[in-house]
């Protein structure tokens, strides 16, 4: 069962490697391609569901045990964001390129997009520290060639400022790693929590952990956010929705890992830290928000609102607020997917992304206006959509924690959130047709409708079947961030070695 986890990463590999030799076979690249995502979620939810009926899956390649080899952990965190992702990725494929997929085919974007979904799989899999640099690399290199594929000078200007924030922020990533091999002599995930918890070098300990925070800050939009809005405004539909769902999530993740499992021994100094940052990042995804008329821009400032969100919980160190944010970690990654599918349809419907000048379309798109309403309510955090279950939990955690300053922001946030979505839905939707023009539309493809309503259907599920989730997240929580708890389960053997010496 454990030789499973390599297929998570193996499928989508050798899938990019195939559409590379049938690319000019359209249909045939959009079956493969969509066809080998759909295969690695399914098999993503049985190992879950089977973890979670038995223990966390550990491969140890070519039979080296950690620390010595390589080794990838199937535990309840990793599985349950490799089944979100996966499924997100293959609802982007289905979505197609459009009017554009032959162009889209010629420059190699399918395969690009499936070397970075085995970037973001081999992320949330790998459980030692320089294989996390590389999955990152794998991840970066592939999301660089995605943002830089344009024509316009809009495009190039932003590629230019991401790829130059990320590679600074993977020198940030690589230096820490190295300081801590040097701190601790080892690179295994298990093996540096438990060697970091013996040692009594707290002054060390706390400028690497600061290190991590600013370089999985960068890729997280944790208040460095300078090349998100720019890039993600530029992008076509389905690589917009590819980067809000995954790119910052990834960095979210590498947060919630580190800062439960390794750097949870000096929370007193990390973790306020963590919360201060999160009030900035939730403060300047507000008046971003409100500053812009542009939607797609708009669309951005939500994402880096949602990360404020997940930190914030993380920040409180408590039960109830990692396992919050974790969870609304899972959700941002399917309700980004669907905010960028519903805007992006509107700018190929009406040529504008101006909401402003988009009138009358209640009368001949009113199909959008129910997924628009679904995913503002999520977004809010309205009850019983998927958004309210994890902000509820965050509440509790910050409540219990005593930060009532970052617990007022996430209220005032989420209600400046909803109002910016809402004020497009109704000039959109409810506009008066002579304030402005009527809007000549192109109509959006009955697939691509099915594709916005399982996105929107997800949301309503996961909201529903909340406290399934919640035992997912639960464990996922109890994992990593209980003393000791992590070592004793995936690596027991390095415990007891270093209790003999």
């Amino acid at each position: 069962m454990n030789n499973l986890l390599i297929l998570l990463m193996l499928l989508p590999m050798l899938g990019a490697l195939l559409l590379v030799f049938i690319r000019k076979r359209n249909l045939l690249s959009r079956i493969l391609s969509g066809g080998v995502m759909a295969v690695t979620t399914i098999l993503a939810l049985c190992l879950l569901i089977y973890v979670m009926n038995h223990k966390p899956l550990v491969l140890d390649f070519a039979g080296w045990r950690a620390p010595f080899g390589i080794q990838f952990v199937g535990d309840p965190l990793s599985l349950l964001l490799v089944t979100t992702s996966s499924f997100v990725v293959t609802m982007i494929i289905a979505y197609g390129f459009g009017r554009a997929e032959k162009r889209a085919i010629r420059y190699y974007l399918p395969s690009f997009i499936l070397f970075l979904t085995v970037g973001v799989i081999g992320s949330f899999l790998t459980a030692d520290l320089f294989n996390l640099y590389v999955m990152f690399e794998v991840m970066l290199l592939a999301s660089f060639v995605l943002v830089t594929l344009g024509q316009s000078v809009e495009q190039l200007r932003a590629a230019i400022i991401y790829v130059v924030l990320n590679i600074l922020g993977s020198w940030l990533l690589l230096l820490g790693i190295g300081l801590l091999y040097k701190l601790t002599g080892t690179l295994n995930f298990s093996h540096v929590a438990q060697r970091i918890s013996e040692l009594n070098d707290n002054r060390t300990v706390l400028i690497i952990s600061m290190v991590f925070l600013v370089a999985f800050a960068s890729k997280a939009a944790l208040v460095v956010f300078m090349w998100l809005p720019k890039a993600y405004a530029v992008l076509n539909t389905e690589l917009a929705a590819l980067f809000a769902a995954l790119m910052t999530k990834v960095g979210a993740y590498a947060l919630i890992r580190f800062f439960t499992l390794i750097f949870d021994s000096y929370a007193e100094i990390t973790h306020p830290l963590l919360v201060f940052l999160a009030c900035l990042t939730m403060i300047i995804g507000a008046f971003g928000v409100l500053a812009y008329r542009d939607i797609k821009k708009i669309a951005a400032y939500q994402v880096v609102l949602s990360i404020g969100y997940i930190i914030l919980g993380l920040g409180s160190h408590t039960f109830e607020g990692v396992n919050g944010a974790i969870f609304y970690l899972v959700n941002d990654i399917i309700v980004k997917t669907l905010l960028f599918f519903i805007i992006g349809a509107l700018v190929y419907m009406t040529g504008y992304r101006q909401y402003r000048s988009l009138y009358g379309l209640a009368r001949k798109e009113p199909f959008f206006g129910v997924c628009f309403f679904i995913m503002i309510l999520a977004i809010g955090g309205v009850p019983p959509f998927s958004g309210f279950p994890g902000k509820l939990y965050i509440f509790n955690g910050a409540i219990e924690n005593g930060n009532y300053i970052g617990l007022a922001l996430l209220i005032i946030t989420s209600l400046i959130a909803m109002y910016s979505l809402f004020r497009i839905f109704f000039v959109m939707y409810s506009g008066d047709e002579e304030n402005g023009k009527e809007i000549k539309y192109n109509r959006i493809p009955r697939y691509r409708k099915g594709v916005i309503v399982v996105i929107a259907g997800a949301v309503v599920l996961l909201g529903i079947f909340a406290p399934a989730v919640f035992k997912v997240t639960s464990e996922a929580t109890h994992l990593n961030l209980d003393d000791g708890v992590y070592e004793q389960t995936v690596n027991p053997h390095l415990v007891k070695e270093d209790d003999r010496q």
